[in-house]
């Protein structure tokens, strides 16, 4: 009896082992990529629009995250380095409106102008999201644009804008309301999937 504890035990051990070895791997083979955008700045240079991707939506408004992405693109425009923002994020099940209707109040309230708000409201993800935009940047005829997101993020939503066939520049937000450890680990495990599962 003592025995098979003792081989109960030293199984529970060991499988705890390989999946705390399994994470840690993961960590390491994706952290820097998720960082790599931590310090990076706009290159200033004048594009026909900005791709701004939608996060969370606290009732009827952007949450904190999103609303400094919506800040971000909202420089962007105040300095004159875009002419239009393209506001990418659809309504999920229990959200009372999309992120893109969020996102567009929010930026009129910033003194935005409406016509030169462009909202995609469909999507449910960062591949969607990029997937819907090349068709208004197809209909809009604009080519290199800035793809607006937090810097953690911003890895994999120009592997997405690339595989869109959109020509997408870094323009990130760097976050002062996120616990970045968190979202740069759950950031970890979306690329793993998108290597994986191509999703």
């Amino acid at each position: 009896m003592l025995e098979k504890f003792f081989t109960f035990k030293w199984l529970l051990i060991s499988t705890l082992g390989v999946i705390l070895l399994t994470i840690i791997t993961i960590l390491l083979l994706y952290w820097g990529k998720v960082s790599q955008y931590d310090e990076a700045q706009p290159d200033g240079i004048p594009r026909e629009a900005a791709i701004i991707l939608g996060a969370a939506v606290w009732g009827d408004e952007p949450s904190p995250a999103l609303k400094e992405r919506l800040n971000k693109g909202a420089e962007l425009y105040q300095k004159g380095w875009v002419n239009y923002l393209i506001l990418s994020g659809g309504k999920g099940t229990l959200k009372r409106k999309s992120e893109a209707i969020a996102m567009k109040e929010y930026l009129l309230k910033q003194g935005i102008p409406e016509e030169r708000l462009i909202l995609e409201d469909q999507s449910t993800n960062t591949k969607e999201n990029l997937q819907n935009v090349k068709k208004l940047l197809e209909q809009y005829q604009f080519g290199e644009v800035y793809l607006v997101t937090h810097d953690y993020h911003m890895y994999r939503g120009l592997l997405y804008a690339e595989k869109a066939g959109i020509q997408a520049i870094p323009a990130p937000a760097h976050s002062q309301v996120l616990w970045y450890p968190y979202h740069k680990s759950r950031e970890c495990l979306a690329l793993l999937k998108l290597q994986l599962l191509d999703e």
